[in-house]
């Protein structure tokens, strides 16, 4: 059996410590299903929605900066989940699109930053995202958004799983509507805190 010396022990317990306050200061941003009940008091509830909803679901993601609401539902063939702040005001409604959803020189501006960022990469998720510019234009985003209508504030989330520099990243992209790049975010992997059988 191998003995550690005073010096290697020193450094076992330095490193270990580090790796501890490096964990304990990850951002942590998670999405957990909710109850209705647990929802803050929306304008935009089910009813309100119309005909053909399904599948209505209330999830709350918790991050460092702020608590998001969002609710996910199926209605007319597509998958729609709306996004509210802590008060219940509308930040932005958002449907899941295919690649030929979006005009070809977007999408190929989408390939030239991608290819650019990283050493191979692949499309997971494609949104097509209407943000409320201010509560004034809450309505009139809601009814832009169930149109379809293709709007020059229209913005397109992107969530792409990749190699850099031999490292798998898995990332959140925000692009505006003629495809310039706005922002990213890192993902946490998927939540598996459930007890398995």
């Amino acid at each position: 059996m191998c003995c550690m010396n005073k010096l290697d022990r020193i450094f076992v317990f330095v490193f270990l410590m580090f790796s501890v306050l490096g964990i304990a200061q990850e951002k942590v941003e998670r999405e957990h299903r909710i109850l209705k009940s647990q929802f803050p008091p929306i304008v935009y509830h089910k009813a309100a929605l119309g005909d053909h909803v399904k599948k209505m679901r209330y999830y709350k993601e918790v991050a460092t900066e702020q608590v998001v609401y969002s609710t996910k539902f199926k209605k007319d063939r597509l998958h729609y989940q709306m996004f509210y702040t802590e008060e219940g005001t509308l930040k932005s409604v958002a449907f899941a699109i295919k690649q030929i959803d979006v005009p070809d020189t977007v999408y190929a501006l989408f390939e030239t930053y991608f290819n650019g960022t990283f050493d191979s990469w692949k499309l997971v998720e494609l949104d097509q995202l209407y943000p409320v510019a201010s509560k004034d234009l809450e309505t009139e985003t809601f009814s832009n958004a169930f149109q379809n209508l293709m709007l020059p504030s229209i913005l397109y989330k992107l969530v792409v799983k990749g190699k850099q520099d031999a490292q798998k990243v898995h990332q959140e992209f925000w692009f505006t509507a003629e495809g310039k790049f706005v922002s990213s975010r890192d993902m946490l992997p998927a939540n598996h805190d459930r007890v398995l059988y």
